[in-house]
């Protein structure tokens, strides 16, 4: 089904990273980025600075998410399933801090469904939580409908992209063919 981000099909890692919802057959430097983690102990709430998010397909392993790259992965031979993940430039509300988010194909589904409605993606505040208080547990997240902070308009927004390979680079992954920092 053309479009749909019900299938991960071969060839997907020949464009690793794409921009939007669906998954197919910037000039501000970012080396010091932050990752935001959910954690169980409380909520995080975002707003989100990207105009979309960037997608990619990869494999969780040893407690991380390692980019599939495509023909001759070595992940892919082994049978270490493949996920998509959507990773977005955000501003937490509270401390203004901005960093970078991932999250799972599921919650993307959730967040594209608020988005369809509500026109846009930037501007949108979100609240991360824990289901549980395990750090294994899984992360929900909820839409909050309200007016925007004027302060996130003056935000420098980081290269998500180049925070990626970057992140991808230190933790010693090959990075998907054609990706060069």
């Amino acid at each position: 089904m053309p479009g749909s981000l019900y299938f991960l099909r071969k060839g997907v890692a020949d464009v690793p990273i794409g921009q939007g919802w669906e998954v197919p057959g910037s000039e501000i430097p970012w080396s010091d980025h932050h990752w935001f983690r959910v954690s169980p102990r409380g909520a995080l709430v975002v707003v989100c600075l990207s105009e979309a998010p960037l997608w990619y397909s990869g494999h969780y392993v040893s407690g991380r998410m390692a980019p599939c790259v495509g023909d001759g992965c070595e992940l892919c031979a082994e049978g270490v399933g493949g996920q998509v993940r959507y990773v977005f430039a955000a501003a937490e509300v509270s401390t203004k801090r901005v960093g970078l988010l991932e999250v799972s194909r599921s919650n993307g589904l959730l967040i594209r469904s608020w988005v369809s409605r509500r026109g846009k993606f930037k501007g949108m505040v979100l609240e991360f939580s824990k289901h549980s208080h395990s750090k294994n547990s899984r992360t929900q997240v909820l839409y909050i409908d309200e007016d925007l902070p004027p302060w996130y308009l003056a935000l420098e927004v980081p290269d998500v992209k180049r925070a990626l390979l970057m992140t991808w680079k230190k933790g010693g992954f090959k990075l998907p063919k054609g990706m060069v920092e």
